[in-house]
C-alpha cells in the first residue's frame, strides 16, 4: 500500500489530500481539514505547522509508513527558509519511507491553478500574494509580507480597513456606514473592537472574518464598503502588474476571495485590454499532487526536497503518474474512473452491525451522518459562488440554466427546475432539467441510462445549447458517462459548464469549467448516494438556482417579488410584500396590484418610486427587471 500526501497549510486552515491506495481504508483519494498555523516565520511556527498537518490527516487514517511522498505548501515558507527546512526534517522523521517536499503555499497554488504551466496567479485569502512563473523557471513573488507590512487586498486587509472605517464613524472622523451594525453583530460594541479583534491572538484571521461582511455591504451599495472594494481591486491590479509587467501569460485568481464576484468584477474592469484571465484549473492540493508526481514543472526550483528519490516514483503508481503527466485529469483523480475506489462507495467499518440496530439507533446513525453536509458545502463555497455568478450571467444574457443528471441527481435537478417558475416568475424554458432515461426517469429508475454516453450527448444537443447557456452536470461519482458526454456536448457548443460531484479529483474536472466538490464521504449504506450525498446536492442546487435568481433581479431584498400570483395564497403574499417593502396599507396594495395586473414587481416599483403603473413598467424595462435599479431611476 502506498500513498501520496498533498498539504495546503494556511494561516486560517490546513487541508490535506491523501491519494493512491492505502488511504481512507482503501479509497483512491480522500481529504482532511483542520485549523491552520500562524506561519512558519512566527515564534513556534514549525511546531504549530506539524500539529496542524497531523490533525488534518487524522480523518484520513493513513499510516505513516504507507506514505511515499509528502508535498507541503506552507504559508511563510518563502520568507523563513530555516523554518521551512526544520519543517521538512520533522516531516521526514514522521514519514520514514517518504520523499518530503516543502515550498510556499503560493507555489502549490500556482501549480494547481494553471495545471503546472507558466503564468501569473493571484492568491487572495487571509493573506495576499501574486506569483509569476515563466517557462524557464524564472520566479517572481509580489507581497505576501504578512498582515502588518503587506498582504494588501487580502481578507485580513479588507476586514481591517472595514473595521477602521467603523471606528472612524464611531469617532465622528468618517462617514456613517452599515459596517458599524455588521461589526457590532460580529464583535460587539465598536468601543470594544480592539480587545475583540485581539482576543485570541490571531488578529489576521479575526480581521479576515469580517471581509465577507464588507463585500456584502458593498453589494448593498454602502458607499464606504464600495470604496473599499474599489481599493481592493486596485491593489489586486498592482500585484499582478508587479509580478508580470509584460503580461506575458494567463492570469488566474485563487483563494478564499476568488469567489467574491464583486471583487473579481471590479478587478476585471481595471485590467487593460489583452490580459488573458484564465479560470483556475485546480487548487493548492492539486498543485501539491502535481509536484509530487512530476519533476519537470517550472516550479521545481522553489521546492526543497528531503530524501528525494529514496521512495522512487515508480512506487507512487505509474498509471497515476502517467495520467498526471499527460494532463488528462488532476493527479489525485487518476484512479477515479474505478468506481470501487470512490470515497462514496466505501464501507464504514464501524457500521458492520447496522442491520442489527434498533429503529432509534438507526435514526441516530442516519442523522449523525447528515451532520457532515454543512461542512462539505462550506468547503465548496468558493466553487459554488463561481457557479452562481456564471448562472446569473447566463440568465442576464438571455440564456438558460440547464441541469443534466442520472438517477437521484437527475430527479433532484428536475425538482429544482420545476420550482423556479412559480417561485421566481421565470419562464419554464429558462431552467431545464435533462434526465438520463427521459421524462419517465423522474418517477422511477431507468436501469442502464446513466451509462449511455451517446444519449447524454444527443439529449443535450437536442436543446441546441449556445454560448449564452450554462450547463450543470450532477453526479455523485463524478464519472457518470451520460453526464460527462452531455458536458462535452455543451462545451462543443460554446456553453459554460459546471459539475457538482461528491468525490475528490473526479473525472468531471476535465469536462467542466467549474467543479463543485461536495465531499460527504462514505454513506451509511455503502454506495447509496441518495443519502447525505443527495442531501448536499439538493442544497447545492437550491443555492445555485436561488443565488442566480437573486443576482438576476428576481427578488427585492428577501422579498419574492417575481412570484406569479396565481392563487389566493400568492395574492395575499403579494399584498404583504407591498405592505412590508413599501409601507402601503392593504387596500392600497390591492389597488396597485390590480392596476398592475397582479405583477408584484410593477406594483412595488410604482409604490416605492411614487409613480403610476405605466411609468413603473418603463422603469423596470430600462433596469432589466431589477426593482432597486428601477426605483433609483
Amino acid at each position: 500500500m502506498t500513498a501520496v500526501v498533498a498539504v495546503d497549510l494556511g494561516k486560517t486552515g490546513c487541508r490535506v489530500r491523501v491519494s493512491a491506495t492505502g488511504s481512507c481504508d482503501g479509497t483512491g483519494s480522500c481529504d482532511g481539514t483542520g485549523p491552520g498555523a500562524p506561519g512558519l516565520a512566527e515564534v513556534g511556527g514549525v511546531d504549530a505547522a506539524v500539529s496542524a498537518i497531523v490533525r488534518a490527516l487524522e480523518p484520513t487514517r493513513v499510516e505513516p509508513d504507507a506514505v511515499r511522498v509528502v508535498v507541503v505548501g506552507a504559508a511563510g515558507a518563502e520568507a523563513a527558509p530555516a523554518a521551512r527546512d526544520e519543517l521538512g526534517r520533522r516531516l521526514a522523521e514522521r514519514f520514514p519511507d517518504a520523499d518530503v517536499a516543502v515550498t510556499s503555499d503560493a507555489v502549490t497554488a500556482h501549480a494547481g491553478a494553471l495545471g503546472g504551466s507558466a503564468g501569473t496567479v493571484l492568491a487572495v485569502g487571509t493573506g495576499a500574494v501574486a506569483v509569476a512563473v515563466a517557462e524557464n523557471g524564472a520566479f517572481r513573488q509580489v507581497d505576501g509580507w504578512g498582515p502588518w507590512l503587506g498582504d494588501e487586498g487580502s481578507g485580513a486587509w479588507i476586514g481591517r480597513e472595514g473595521l477602521r472605517a467603523v471606528l472612524r464613524a464611531h469617532d465622528g472622523r468618517g462617514p456613517a456606514t452599515c459596517l458599524t451594525e455588521l461589526a457590532r453583530a460580529r464583535f460587539g460594541e465598536p468601543s470594544m473592537l480592539p480587545q475583540a479583534v485581539a482576543a485570541d491572538g490571531t488578529v489576521a484571521r479575526t480581521c479576515a472574518s469580517f471581509a465577507p461582511d464588507v463585500i456584502a455591504a458593498a453589494e448593498s451599495k454602502d458607499p464606504v464598503a464600495e470604496r473599499l472594494v474599489r481599493r481592493t481591486a486596485a491593489a489586486w491590479l498592482e500585484l499582478v502588474d508587479a509580478a508580470d509587467p509584460d503580461r506575458s501569460g494567463p492570469i488566474a485568481v485563487v483563494g478564499g476571495l476568488a469567489g467574491a464576484s464583486a471583487l473579481v468584477t471590479a478587478w476585471r474592469a481595471l485590467l487593460p485590454g489583452g490580459c488573458r484571465v484564465a479560470e483556475a484549473r485546480g487548487d493548492a492540493l492539486d498543485g501539491g499532487g502535481l509536484l509530487a508526481r512530476r519533476d519537470d514543472l517550472p516550479h521545481e526550483a522553489r521546492v526543497k526536497w528531503w530524501r528525494r528519490g529514496a521512495a522512487g516514483r515508480d512506487n507512487i503508481g505509474p498509471d497515476a503518474a502517467d495520467a498526471a503527466a499527460r494532463g488528462a485529469v488532476p493527479a489525485s483523480s487518476a484512479a477515479a474512473g474505478d468506481v470501487d475506489l470512490l470515497a462514496t462507495e466505501q464501507v464504514r467499518p464501524e457500521l458492520d452491525d447496522l442491520d442489527q440496530r434498533t429503529p432509534g439507533q438507526l435514526v441516530d446513525t442516519l442523522l449523525a451522518a447528515e451532520t457532515v453536509v454543512p461542512d462539505a458545502l462550506a468547503a465548496a463555497s468558493s466553487a459554488l459562488s463561481e457557479a452562481v455568478d456564471r448562472a446569473a450571467r447566463a440568465l442576464d444574457r438571455g440564456g438558460r440554466l440547464i441541469y443534466v443528471g442520472a438517477g437521484t441527481p437527475g430527479r433532484l435537478a428536475a425538482l429544482d427546475a420545476a420550482e423556479c417558475p412559480p417561485t421566481f416568475g421565470v419562464e419554464p424554458d429558462r431552467v431545464v432539467a435533462v434526465l438520463a432515461g427521459g421524462g419517465e426517469a423522474a418517477g422511477r429508475a431507468v436501469e442502464g441510462a446513466e451509462d449511455d454516453a451517446a444519449a447524454g450527448a444527443r439529449d443535450l444537443a437536442a436543446l441546441e445549447p449556445t454560448s449564452r447557456d450554462l450547463v450543470v452536470g450532477i453526479s455523485a461519482s463524478g464519472r457518470t458517462p451520460y453526464m460527462l458526454a452531455a458536458l462535452d456536448a455543451a462545451r462543443a457548443a460554446g456553453a459554460g459548464t459546471v459539475a457538482v460531484v461528491n468525490n475528490p479529483g473526479s473525472l468531471a474536472r476535465a469536462h467542466a469549467d467549474v467543479t463543485v466538490e461536495l465531499l460527504t464521504g462514505p454513506e451509511v449504506v455503502s454506495g447509496s448516494t441518495r443519502l447525505k450525498a443527495g442531501t448536499a446536492q439538493k442544497i447545492a442546487l437550491n443555492v445555485l438556482s436561488t443565488g442566480a435568481m437573486v443576482r438576476h433581479g428576481k427578488t427585492y431584498g428577501a422579498w419574492m417579488v417575481d412570484v406569479v400570483a396565481s392563487n389566493e395564497k400568492l395574492r395575499r403574499r403579494a399584498r404583504r410584500i407591498l405592505r412590508e417593502a413599501a409601507g402601503v396599507d392593504d387596500a392600497g396594495a390591492a389597488r396597485l396590484l390590480e392596476q398592475a395586473g397582479w405583477s408584484t414587481k410593477v406594483a412595488l416599483v410604482a409604490a416605492l418610486a411614487g409613480t403610476d403603473v405605466a411609468a413603473a413598467r418603463e422603469r423596470l424595462a430600462e433596469a432589466h427587471g431589477r426593482v432597486r435599479e428601477a426605483v433609483r431611476r
